[in-house]
């Protein structure tokens, strides 16, 4: 893909996102699509934070470039933080394994939000899996295979859960 066509995706992206942002303001997000229900419930979530807020309310002036924000050294995208819990809502939704693994944390501790945080990375994780295959031309099932191992694992492994609940949390103190 070259430059042109992925600032032409990002735009076509950050209109998306001001338009369920705009539903969510006028109190409409019913009337849009599944999915993007999915998106207006997690930027309903995440509302407070100053930084989900900018990246949403400037999503359409961006004119394709990516919202980030630099913290401790770290460079973080809210936009991307948005997407990956509505994906993961989604999977919980549809997927049995992800749900099965989703409600085991939170009976055993996790917050909901936590709970949508660990499978967050989990889910990224199997997205640059995917993405390093396909660039390589290997086959990008083998990380569609580790996912769906690592999700079982979770749902059956208390010392899993333990580790990754001292790993990530519900704080959002990045996008403050």
């Amino acid at each position: 893909m070259d430059d042109s066509d992925l600032t032409e995706l990002r735009s076509l992206v950050g209109l998306h996102e001001k338009l369920v942002y705009e539903a969510v303001k006028a109190g409409t997000v019913d009337e849009l699509p599944q999915e993007s229900q999915l998106f207006a419930k997690v930027i309903q979530e995440h509302m407070h934070l100053k930084h989900m807020h900018n990246a949403l309310e400037f999503a359409d002036l961006r004119e394709g470039e990516p919202y980030e924000i630099t913290v401790d050294g770290q460079t973080v995208n809210p936009m991307a933080h948005i997407a990956a819990h509505a994906a993961v809502k989604g999977q919980i939704e549809q997927d049995p394994s992800v749900r099965a693994a989703f409600e085991k944390m939170v009976v055993t501790g996790a917050s909901p939000h936590q709970a949508e945080h660990i499978l967050c990375a989990m889910f990224t994780e199997l997205q640059w899996g995917i993405a390093r295959a396909v660039r390589a031309g290997e086959d990008s099932g083998k990380a569609l295979r580790i996912y769906n191992n690592k999700i079982r694992k979770l749902t059956r492994d208390p010392a899993l859960r333990k580790k990754l609940f001292r790993l990530f949390s519900d704080d959002h103190s990045v996008f403050e």
